[in-house]
């Protein structure tokens, strides 16, 4: 008996020349002594206790090789006339044979009402053995003879299927073949004409180089690759750059001093050159090897982008202001970290009668040093400084947080709790920038939670990156706020500024680095991603640091 208590005789996966048999009693001794009737390494039996077990048992399985039903009459629930009509209703069950099996229902009108439902015989318990082997061994044999004769009618279809499919590649390969010979008949006619073509149409395509060449807006060179003699410039070359083709041959690299000034990932460089009236200029450089005469030549394409360029510098110079603005409403927001950490360390020792230890002295110096460090930054930003990447342990850089977000979070009577799933795991980054993310997320997470939350952070090694994730037990974050999370000025919060996630994202960015985001109903957890690097040499492992702390 399985554990929806319906009992299943499939036992082992049956052969190919095994039949199913469907018994259908309500009664487990019935099924029992049914098995032991026709127990045979022919059949593959299968129990069911009801008639809408065996319902759902027929419309999951093989039907091909269900060769007959033996089913009970009085069920309780669906009986078994009932669930004969409904097997009938299947197109695959309609030829199946079900014989009732009933010790009650002997009447005519009874026996008259089976037939009509779909029965081909019926068994009276208590039932002889061997007369219902008999029957059964009939039944199979009737349907194995079936299915033999629709295995016959199927390999005779196929077999016709592959001769009219034989006659057609025939017939198609004749058509093909006279079509082939009309082709080649047609073929001799037309190459004739198309050499005629040709050579006209050669004659025409060098007209048309000569006036796109000539005519083209780009300055466009050609010149052996051998000896780097120009061979042609067109008027636009010499237009701009005030040098004809002999003079660039005279003065060759030293003609407009063409100097490098960007790399890209497409065909084109951005390059600075210089007219013969001393101007300089910008533009984009291409080049194409092909033949010119049977000589090996460079075919050199030079776009004038000096206006873009000059119209770029001038929009470069009004985001800059932009940003620097934005960033002054934002240095208000980050300062607000490290001045609410010495806040709530000062109003511990104010409650306190003990005097403030060295160590929380040290830690507010640092954090005024850091938020002193957070004002430069944002100059440094505003005038277009670059991170400084040191190589990082990911537990040394949580850990050096950990009294600060302590103190913010006792001020809010709520806990903080660090966890390191993995040791020794180092990445590349900026030190500062790296801790304003963190504090940014952990502050977002404490200010989520109401008085008794727990806010994790923990830090593990995924798939070649380091990952810190931080944790709150908050409400979550809806759906549409979800989608706008990072997007500069907007926030959810009465007094927020909305620059904190969009400065993270923006470090993120510069470390090559993501942020990820789940959110449910029993919180948030922000994951900060960057790529794993080896350990310095000079650095000490782990556990050395772990025992000089100890120490």
């Amino acid at each position: 008996m399985n554990e929806r208590g319906i009992y299943d005789y499939e036992g082992i996966a049956p052969a190919n020349d095994r039949v199913d048999i469907l018994m259908v009693d309500d009664r487990p001794e019935n099924l029992l002594a049914l098995k032991a009737a026709l127990d045979s390494s022919e059949y593959c039996l299968v129990g069911k206790t009801s008639g809408e077990d065996a319902l759902r048992h027929v419309l999951h399985s093989d039907l091909s090789r269900l060769a007959l039903v033996l089913m009970d009459v009085h069920m309780p629930g669906m009986d078994g006339y009932e669930t004969a009509m409904l097997m009938r209703e299947r197109k695959e069950l309609r030829e199946v044979p079900i014989i009732f099996i009933t010790a009650t229902y002997k009447s005519k009108s009874n026996v008259k009402q089976g037939y009509l439902t779909g029965s081909i015989d019926y068994v009276f318990k208590p039932f002889d053995p061997d007369v219902l082997r008999w029957k059964v061994e009939n039944f199979v044999r009737m349907h194995r003879y079936q299915r033999e004769l629709k295995q016959k009618h199927a390999l005779l279809q196929r077999r016709n299927l592959e001769i009219e499919r034989v006659n057609q590649r025939l017939v198609e390969a004749e058509r093909k073949l006279l079509q082939h010979q009309r082709v080649l008949e047609q073929t001799v006619e037309e190459r004739t004409a198309q050499l005629r073509d040709a050579n006209q149409e050669i004659y025409r395509s060098h007209r048309r180089f000569r006036t796109i060449f000539y005519t083209n807006p780009n300055l466009i060179a050609i010149r052996r690759l051998h000896d780097g003699k120009y061979l042609d410039v067109n008027n636009a070359w010499e237009k701009a750059t005030g040098y004809g083709v002999e003079r660039m041959n005279a003065l060759r690299d030293e003609a407009i001093r063409i100097r490098t000034t960007e790399s890209r990932e497409s065909d084109s460089v951005q390059i600075e050159f210089t007219t013969r009236d001393g101007e300089q200029r910008f533009g984009l450089l291409s080049s194409q090897v092909l033949e010119v005469n049977e000589e090996a030549c460079e075919l050199i394409v030079i776009t004038d982008i000096s206006e873009r360029v000059a119209l770029q510098r001038h929009l470069n110079r009004l985001d800059r202001l932009n940003l620097i603005g934005e960033m002054a409403a934002g240095i208000a927001h980050e300062i607000r970290n490290p001045m609410t950490t010495i806040q709530g360390f000062l109003q511990i020792w104010r409650k306190s009668e003990t005097p403030m230890s060295k160590e929380h002295i040290d830690l507010m110096l640092s954090e005024l040093l850091r938020a002193n460090t957070i004002i430069t930054e944002y100059l440094s930003l505003a005038g277009n400084k670059t991170s400084h990447f040191d190589v990082l342990a990911v537990q040394e850089l949580v850990d050096s947080l950990s009294p600060l977000l302590q103190a913010v979070a006792v001020m809010a009577e709520k806990q903080v709790e660090v966890r390191h799933d993995a040791d020794d795991v180092w990445l590349r980054a900026d030190a500062n920038e790296m801790r304003q993310v963190i504090l940014n997320l952990a502050k977002n997470g404490l200010e989520a939670m109401e008085p008794g939350g727990r806010l994790t952070i923990r830090t593990h090694a995924d798939n070649g990156a380091a990952v810190i994730d931080v944790i709150d037990e908050g409400p979550g974050i809806p759906d549409e706020v979800l989608e706008r999370l990072g997007t500069p000025f907007f926030t959810t919060k009465d007094h927020g500024t909305g620059l904190g996630l969009a400065l993270c994202y923006s470090i993120m960015e510069r470390h090559q680095g993501s942020i990820g985001v789940t959110s449910g109903p029993l919180g948030t957890m922000f994951s900060v991603r960057l790529p794993i690097v080896p350990r310095p040499v000079t650095a000490p492992a782990s556990d050395e640091k772990q025992g000089g702390n100890d120490e």
